[in-house]
């Protein structure tokens, strides 16, 4: 049913105004986006030189940055269309460098930025390659990185209602968010349905200073016996954010992830055992370093709020063990240390993080923006998939 809906969501966009119209209007209102060249640009980056590419967008300057987004309908179009044969791929291409060039306008703080000669943002230009990419054939996994891919970016910025939209009555034909378009692409995916699940647990994680909000999320007996939840319509809910991770938690591969992203969810509703037992299962399960480290210390956290700094001690202890000189853990132990009248201790914590050159690398500082700490990872398995 999900993929009829988001079909007919496509049909309708692409229906509206005959594609030679489209084109026509468009091309008619097209800003002039000389110094830069995008078909050339274009052949570079198919020809692998990606770098090169993209620093010849950089330089261009912001003005030229921005136009280009109205560059990709026409522009970007016909060098898709120039070689019928290669059109997939040209279309693969195509969406890589679009989002390439949106991580520049992201580092510009020009994410949501329209300007005289144009009226897309970012958004525009990562709905025109997904709907694109879609029209390549069936899913494969070089559509798959370039979703990971996007995810990262979005978060980054934290444009949550872009990855995961809430319904709106006034707007019957809105396109779902990008990871609902993405996990009816990929159903069984679960990294996936993961980058779906954080977008709206995300919108209820922040917290000022230390305060949190009113325990709204239901206990787990509660949740039990839930239908299935329909993606095409997630809301500001914090029940449906924790059902959807919740649905993930025992995934072999994102299972620990889910866990810890659902316990401090959990916890900042004030549902504070079943986060703590998250948590630790979290903790206990998980390979992945970031993610025992992030388990571990919040359970660390959450002790010294509730006043057991005893208790907090190991939780810290042992997140340092999974990611050695973390300056988050070494600073909330070494404080402790220091509290209980061991200077030694907390000295030599700390500087054991300062001396270390990797401590800046804190998967803490990054928790709050998804997975854009893997941007550079998941921009070089796109990329992979376009190499010559």
């Amino acid at each position: 049913m999900r993929q009829r809906v988001y079909a007919l969501v496509l049909l309708v966009v692409f229906s509206a105004t005959p594609r030679a119209a489209q084109t026509a209007n468009t091309a008619a209102r097209l800003p002039p986006n000389a110094p830069l060249d995008l078909a050339r640009v274009l052949d570079l980056y198919a020809e692998g030189r990606f770098d090169e590419a993209v620093n010849r967008v950089t330089q261009a300057g912001d003005d030229v940055g921005l136009s280009l987004r109205q560059q990709w309908q026409v522009t970007g179009r016909q060098w898709i269309d120039a070689v019928p044969a290669q059109r997939p791929q040209r279309i693969l291409i195509a969406a890589a460098l679009a989002l390439e060039t949106e991580h520049i306008r992201a580092e510009h703080g020009e994410w949501h930025t329209v300007n005289a000669t144009s009226s897309c943002a970012a958004t525009c230009v990562l709905d025109w390659a997904q709907i694109l990419l879609v029209q390549r054939g069936p899913a494969d996994d070089a559509e798959r990185a370039w979703y990971l891919a996007a995810a990262s970016l979005a978060g980054g910025v934290g444009d949550w209602r872009y990855l995961t939209q809430q319904a709106d009555r006034r707007r019957p034909m809105q396109l779902p968010g990008l990871m609902d378009r993405a996990v009816a692409r990929f159903p069984a995916d679960s990294p996936l349905r993961l980058e779906r699940a954080l977008a709206p647990a995300a919108r209820f994680n922040a917290i000022v200073d230390g305060a949190r909000r009113a325990p709204t999320i239901l206990p787990p007996a509660a949740l039990n016996g839930w239908g299935e939840y329909s993606v095409a319509g997630i809301g500001p809910d914090p029940n449906a954010a924790a059902r959807m991770l919740g649905e993930l938690v025992d995934d072999p591969i994102v299972g620990p992830e889910a866990r810890m992203r659902l316990g401090y969810l959990l916890w900042a509703h004030q549902r504070d055992e079943w986060a703590r037992n998250e948590l630790t299962m979290a903790a206990e399960r998980a390979v992945d370093a970031d993610v025992r480290y992030l388990a571990r210390f919040l359970l660390g956290w959450f002790a010294i709020k509730a006043g057991d700094t005893a208790g907090a001690i190991p939780q810290f202890e042992a997140a340092l063990a999974a990611r050695p000189g973390a300056q988050s853990a070494a600073v909330a132990l070494a404080s402790l240390e220091l509290q209980r009248g061991d200077a030694d201790s907390a000295h030599r914590i700390a500087r054991a993080s300062l001396d270390r050159r990797d401590a800046a690398a804190d998967p803490w500082r990054s928790f709050l923006y998804g997975h854009y700490s893997q941007w550079s990872t998941r921009l070089a398995a796109l990329r992979n998939t376009i190499t010559p």
